[in-house]
């Protein structure tokens, strides 16, 4: 891998210490009814296009560069969890980007996190016996024997029948559909440990380049606006999923 995240440094797991942010690439691309349009392609796709960005956020006055950041290289189904765990057990924080919802499953099934927060228009619990990008949350549940506490926010999957809602309540989804109380979203980001972010969950006039847009969903700048009300987060792991780079006209 000759390019990195905005240009960090390329490390192993062995060189994350305690408070290292490490940028994880996911290749996962599950199959499904939905084209994937190159979603396992993804993380590749925006290393080149950091490139043209410097690190530096005017708004924050911070320069990842005078932080340690680190990139840790592309993972798959098969490795990407042990990245994850590696990460955590080491006192880093893990920010996964690119693949598609099944990362989230493969990243965190036995992480021992005790709370996600999922950003999305989908509840993600379809009945497939497979791990797929439509029953992700499903599974990563299952597997936890229903510890992990779970809020999906954003939700507004007009393809969702009625019974994948009773099915959702019966899992002990907390579902917050779109639009929502600013204080709703503060307070989940603040307290979760996970966070996993589709970028389904923003609508689909300001970003189309998701494997099932929605609309009616809120627009990124006004995500990035409402971010900065938030005084601390808790979490220890964040994901960036679902961005499908073939049908991205930009």
């Amino acid at each position: 891998m000759s390019v990195t995240f905005f240009g960090v440094p390329k490390v192993s797991i062995n060189d994350v210490v305690d408070g290292t942010i490490a940028l994880i690439g996911s290749k996962i691309a599950t199959e499904s009814m939905h084209k994937p349009y190159g979603v396992g392609s993804a993380a590749r796709v925006l290393r080149k296009v950091s490139c043209e960005y410097t690190g530096y956020i005017p708004a924050l006055n911070i320069d990842i560069h005078e932080k340690d950041v680190v990139d840790l290289g592309d993972y798959d189904e098969s490795s990407i969890g042990s990245a994850v765990r590696g990460v955590l057990k080491r006192g880093g924080i893990a920010i996964v980007i690119g693949g598609d919802h099944a990362t989230t499953y493969y990243a965190l099934k036995d992480s021992g996190v005790k709370s996600i927060l999922w950003l999305d228009a989908h509840l993600d619990i379809s009945e497939e016996e497979k791990v797929s990008h439509a029953s992700a949350l499903r599974h990563l549940i299952r597997n936890s024997n229903g510890r992990i506490r779970t809020i999906v926010i954003g939700f507004r999957g007009y393809s969702t029948p009625r019974m994948e809602i009773n099915h959702a309540k019966k899992l002990g989804l907390e579902i917050i559909p779109y639009p929502f109380p600013q204080e709703y979203l503060k307070k989940a980001l603040e307290k979760a440990d996970a966070i996993s972010l589709d970028m389904d969950f923003f609508d689909a006039v300001f970003f189309k380049a998701t494997r099932v847009p929605e609309i009616l969903g809120m627009s990124l700048s006004e995500f990035i606006i409402r971010l900065r009300s938030v005084s601390k987060l808790n979490a220890v792991y964040f994901d960036f999923v679902e961005y499908c780079p073939e049908i991205d006209l930009g």
